[in-house]
């Protein structure tokens, strides 16, 4: 727990984590790639890309390496979470900001737990909760007046958290304004390009060395 706990301390840990969010790209480009069939980024979800099978009636093969995009999925979520906690250890940004972006974060891991064809319903209700929660959170963050972050960074992620909440918006309220598609990836994208630009802002910072040192940075978090 105590190890665990020390990499939450260390920002270049935080850092190198948050790259991690550059997998979902990677898996979704390889996935629609072998598409059997045409698989538009305007039209077309991101949940499709999860199954095994696809189509009106389910019956129509996808990806054989849909797998892969489950655990981007998974991945990405994950690493969301854990720079949202660190936010939280490190105090970079307000307690309630870095929580809500944990609870994106969860929801996105389970998005993938959950795929389109083991449950629909909860696939739903996953990605719409780190569409939702990671939009506003990563504005909070960028925007907050504790938030230790340089200008440049921070409007980074204003910039990204405002197309992500376009995104949302156009994607619940159905327009057809972008596409269903478009809409989604505007939400999904501006999430991950402001954790990537905050979770990579000490990324060359060089923290007390020593177990020591990381205990009593822990026990002024808790403070």
């Amino acid at each position: 727990m105590l190890r665990a706990s020390g990499w939450l301390v260390n920002p270049r840990v935080t850092g190198w984590i948050s790259l991690t969010t550059l997998l979902f790209f990677t898996a979704e480009w390889i996935v629609s790639a072998t598409w059997r069939g045409h698989y538009s980024y305007v039209q077309d979800l991101l949940g499709p890309l999860g199954v095994p099978f696809c189509g009106p009636v389910g019956n129509w093969p996808c990806s054989r390496l849909y797998p892969l995009m489950n655990v981007s999925l998974l991945a990405t979520g994950f690493a969301v979470t854990v720079v949202a906690a660190s936010f939280l250890v490190q105090r970079v940004t307000d307690r309630g900001h870095a929580v809500l972006l944990m609870v994106a974060g969860v929801g996105m891991y389970f998005s993938g737990l959950f795929t389109n064809d083991v449950d629909y319903d909860w696939n739903l209700t996953a990605i719409l909760t780190f569409m939702s929660l990671g939009s506003v959170s990563v504005l909070f963050v960028a925007m907050g007046s504790n938030t230790k972050m340089t200008v440049e960074r921070r409007g980074v992620a204003v910039i990204a958290g405002a197309v992500s909440i376009l995104g949302f918006l156009v994607f619940v309220g159905g327009t057809d304004l972008f596409g269903p598609g478009s809409a989604q990836r505007m939400a999904v994208y501006g999430i991950l390009v402001a954790v990537t630009a905050l979770g990579t802002a000490q990324i060359r910072h060089r923290p007390p060395v020593g177990r020591h040192a990381a205990q009593r940075e822990l026990a002024g978090a808790s403070r």
